[in-house]
Order: C-alpha cells, then sequence, then structure tokens
C-alpha cells in the first residue's frame, strides 16, 4: 500500500469502494468529502501555491485504484458511479473524471464518449477536470488517442472544440511536447481560424506555452497566421506572442504589423516600453 497515506485514509478509501460496489454512491459521497477536506487542510502553507484541490482530488483517486487492486472494470465502474452520483458544480466531480483517465490509459477508446460528454458539459468545473484528466490517456495512448482529438477540433460544440486545444498544453505529463510539438500542431492547425473566442483563447495560450521552449517555431507559426489575412488568426497570433514579447518586442512588433502590444498590465511600444 501506498505509504503517502495514513491507515485512517486507506480504510476511507476501502469504505467508499465498498459502497460504489453495492451501488450505495450516495454513501460514498460523504465519505469522499470529508478525505477531500482533510487533504486539503493537511497541506504545507508553503505548498499550497502548487498543490490546490486538483491535486487533492488527483491523490484521492489515485488512493481508489490502489484499493481498486489496480482492477481496470472496478475502476471503471467507481468512476462512472461517482460521476452520476455528484453534481457538475460540485469539485468532487474530478476524481471520477481522474478515475475514468486512469482506466483509459488501458482502453482508451472505451472512453472517448465519456470525455466528449464532460468536455461538453456546461458546467466549466467538469470541463475543466476533462482536460487535465486527458492528459494522462494522451501521455498513455499519444498514437491512438490524435484521431480523437482531432475530432474534436472539428465538432460543432465550442466547448468541445476548446478541449482539444486545453488537453494539449505542454505541462504535467505532456512536457514532451515542447520537443516534439508536430503532435498538438497537428490537431491544433485545424483551429487557426477558430472564430468562437473560447476555444481561440485556448489556442493562443497553447502557442504561447509552446514559445517558451520553442521560440523561434512559435515565431514562424506567428507569421503564417497573419499571412492568412483572417482576423481570428490574427487575434491568436497577437495571443500565442504574449511570452515572445517580453524577450522580443520589436519582432513581435514588426511580425504583427504593430506599433503597441498589451497584454494584462504588461504594455510595449515601438520607441519605448512600459511595464
Amino acid at each position: 500500500m501506498n505509504t503517502r497515506f495514513t491507515d485512517g485514509q486507506i480504510q476511507t478509501a476501502r469504505l467508499m469502494l465498498d459502497f460504489l460496489r453495492r451501488g450505495q454512491a450516495e454513501q460514498a459521497v460523504p465519505a469522499l468529502r470529508s478525505m477531500q477536506a482533510e487533504l486539503y487542510a493537511s497541506i504545507p502553507d508553503k505548498q499550497r501555491q502548487s498543490r490546490g484541490i486538483t491535486w487533492v482530488l488527483q491523490q484521492i483517486s489515485s488512493l481508489l485504484v490502489v484499493v481498486c487492486d489496480r482492477n481496470l472494470e472496478t475502476i471503471r465502474s467507481a468512476g462512472l458511479s461517482l460521476y452520476s452520483q455528484l453534481a457538475q458544480d460540485d469539485l468532487l466531480i474530478g476524481v471520477p473524471v481522474f478515475l475514468m483517465a486512469e482506466y483509459g490509459k488501458h482502453h482508451p477508446e472505451e472512453i472517448y464518449a465519456f470525455f466528449e460528454g464532460a468536455a461538453g458539459s456546461q458546467n466549466w468545473v467538469v470541463r475543466e477536470f476533462a482536460a487535465a484528466g486527458f492528459h494522462k490517456v494522451i501521455a498513455a495512448q499519444r498514437e491512438q488517442v490524435q484521431f480523437f482529438l482531432k475530432r474534436c477540433a472539428s465538432s460543432s460544440d465550442p466547448n468541445v472544440r476548446r478541449f482539444s486545444s486545453e488537453t494539449l498544453r505542454p505541462v504535467t505529463d505532456l512536457r514532451w511536447i515542447n520537443q516534439q510539438p508536430e503532435y498538438s500542431l497537428t490537431v491544433l492547425s485545424l483551429l487557426f481560424k477558430e472564430s468562437h473566442p473560447y476555444p481561440r483563447t485556448s489556442v493562443g495560450n497553447n502557442l504561447s506555452d509552446l514559445s517558451r521552449r520553442q521560440p523561434e517555431l512559435v515565431f514562424s507559426l506567428v507569421e503564417q497566421l497573419v499571412a492568412l489575412e483572417d482576423e481570428n488568426s490574427t487575434w491568436i497570433a497577437h495571443r500565442a506572442c504574449r511570452n515572445l514579447v517580453k524577450s522580443y518586442p520589436e519582432r513581435v512588433l514588426d511580425l504583427l504589423g504593430v506599433d503597441e502590444y498589451h497584454y494584462k498590465d504588461r504594455h510595449y511600444f515601438r520607441d519605448r516600453q512600459v511595464k
């Protein structure tokens, strides 16, 4: 058993699993909520920035995977039971989403419908956990899931299109994208003329993240986006430069064909900079 967890937490997880196995998901929720509060309260003050609610819920899902003896069907059943029991705006819903991601690491084709539904949720909580959870599926099954992400990028639902970009941000489990950017760009390129602000912002943010490790590649992409002479592509190009402009302000201004660049409280001008 994983020594990161106390005996009490392990017992609570086993109790939750017993309820779920008996089809009593409603009785598992209070125990789940109690564990979430306990784990969150135990985070040292110095680690509050790096360890928040998402970290807590990932820890709980990891513990449930262990007490399930890593039996994939048990993990899937527990995830679906909890997901159907929790309200969409309940932060605890991250636990079943992460359980379904664990199952999807081994059987990706069986969780596409679940994640497409979660990605299209009207509640932002579910959408954020869907994107974070699917990171693990991509990391484990990158070749198999790429077509699914392309399908999501072509969805009629802007929430699902946004998922295809957001879950490919080169962070945590997907830092390898910084060295293999063609993987994500195959999907992102389908959104380079995105007109809806929700997925469009995610695409710009994604490219901005990538620019931290691949500045020349992103400069090249910005040039291509501007050349499309499409207002949405131009917007994405501008957003993609929000990190590049810190080190290369004149180059960014020249590439975008503008005399000033503004992002939050940072302001850059052709002849001077105000930060």
